[in-house]
């Protein structure tokens, strides 16, 4: 790419304003996440006492029996807010981005086959289970994965996988069937194209034509599609973990402080309820603009305008 046709497709991504909010309020999370046991004032699992004469969950800005000064107050086990909504922040994040990660890999690895061999068993194998995955509403499969497999890691032989890697494969089910048909849908007009006839026609291994030939220049839009789904799998993550799915306690996650925080909407702790809502609205947001971005800069209909040159 030359400098002229970067410098377009960068001022196309920073002329828009909400995407460049987005973009950076989703860095502001990232360094949340990769940063989260340095910047919490406090272990997730640390409790509190409430000062003398007072009842827990402690208020925001109080300051405990010991003297710590508890910035957003305390959960009803004593637990610092402030703590948790970081590595709550965190757990969410790992598990979303790790979840549309392998499900965007094997998508690419799934949907380049089927596209180069359209037609054939393999293909129709893959593409009826795909149609089986794609019956069920995306967060309803996660729902069941993650119920039949249980909250505490899958037991695999001697091995028990993690509470949070049980999540990444119910997400994983959730999201690669429909970023596999979209990178199937990329590669079937390209597997026609003549310098892929001229690969075969050189002999080259259908394996090499695949993986150097014809993926690079299929990736697009799965990439787009992909990007867009970050804000789904804080969503979904979320939304497990709110309805008693998450990872196991201490263990926080943005879900399930926003559950935990029910109780108190009728008392004088009402507020609990609005911090991890807003937290987990603010992730959705800033990784759903920065997929609008990343859309506009990649797409073909819209990557370049010869009037910019």
């Amino acid at each position: 790419m030359n400098k002229a046709r970067f410098r377009i497709l960068w001022n196309r991504f920073i002329g828009d304003k909400l995407v460049v909010l987005g973009g950076v309020i989703a860095l502001l999370f990232l360094v949340i996440a990769v940063f989260g046991p340095q910047l919490a004032p406090y272990g997730f699992a640390q409790q509190f006492r409430a000062a003398a004469g007072e009842l827990l969950p402690i208020d925001v800005m109080s300051t405990t029996a010991t003297g710590e000064r508890l910035l957003l107050g305390s959960d009803s086990l004593g637990r610092d807010m402030l703590s948790r909504l970081i590595y709550g922040t965190r757990t969410t994040l790992v598990i979303s981005i790790s979840s549309v990660s392998m499900a965007t890999i094997l998508a690419i690895f799934l949907g380049s086959l089927t596209g180069y061999f359209q037609g054939s068993l393999f293909d129709e194998i893959v593409m009826r289970l795909i149609d089986a995955l794609l019956t069920f509403p995306g967060i309803l499969l996660a729902v069941i994965l993650v119920a039949a497999w249980g909250t505490q890691g899958i037991k695999i032989g001697p091995v028990t996988t993690t509470p949070e890697l049980t999540i990444v494969f119910a997400l994983v089910f959730t999201f690669t069937p429909r970023l596999t048909r979209t990178m199937r849908g990329s590669t079937i007009p390209q597997a026609h194209r003549a310098y892929i006839k001229a690969a075969q026609l050189m002999g080259m291994p259908f394996w090499r034509i695949i993986a150097f030939e014809l993926t690079p220049n299929c990736l697009t839009a799965v990439i787009i599609q992909a990007t867009t789904y970050l804000g789904l799998a804080v969503f979904s993550t979320a939304g497990l973990g709110f309805l008693g799915l998450g990872p196991a306690e201490p263990q926080p996650e943005l879900g399930k402080i926003l559950a935990r925080t029910q109780e108190y909407f009728l008392n004088r702790q009402f507020w609990h309820i609005f911090i991890p809502g807003f937290t987990i609205s603010l992730l959705v947001f800033a990784f759903s603009v920065l997929g609008d971005g990343i859309r506009n800069v990649l797409d073909p209909e819209f990557r370049f305008e010869e009037a910019d040159v």
